[in-house]
């Protein structure tokens, strides 16, 4: 055999190898893409437990800032009744320290009255001292 019959024969052989591989990779491949749903990922095979693990800790924080809302509406609504409250008291200690400055006018008009009548009585206790001295002499 020549060079080029042994040239010829092994084109011919490595044509019929890369035949029949196509045919085989051919006949393998299924255009369904049904055989693809069984295959697992190399990693992250737990992707959907964690994924459902965070839709709970998504919930559980939803839950809290809700429970939170309701507590800051409720302190605030405390807090309002509590300055009307204090506004309450704040007008009856207005109208009660009123009352006072004018008990304490009143006192002082009183004794102011009063100042001459004590005077006078004074003169008259002065003058009943000396009368009861001279009858005493």
């Amino acid at each position: 055999m020549n060079n080029f019959t042994k040239s010829i024969v092994y084109s011919g052989v490595v044509l019929a190898a890369g035949l029949v591989a196509i045919f085989a990779i051919y006949n393998n491949m299924n255009s369904t893409g049904s055989d693809m749903t069984n295959l697992e990922p190399a990693a992250g095979a737990q992707m959907g437990e964690m994924a459902d693990e965070a839709a709970q800790a998504a919930d559980s924080i939803q839950q809290v800032s809700e429970d939170a809302a309701a507590a800051a509406k409720d302190a605030a609504a405390e807090a309002v009744k509590a300055a009307e409250e204090s506004a309450a008291q704040a007008n009856d200690s207005a109208a009660a320290a009123e009352a006072a400055a004018e008990a304490t006018d009143a006192a002082a008009e009183a004794a102011e009255e009063i100042a001459p009548a004590a005077e006078e009585a004074d003169a008259a206790i002065d003058a009943a001292k000396k009368a009861a001295e001279e009858a005493a002499q």
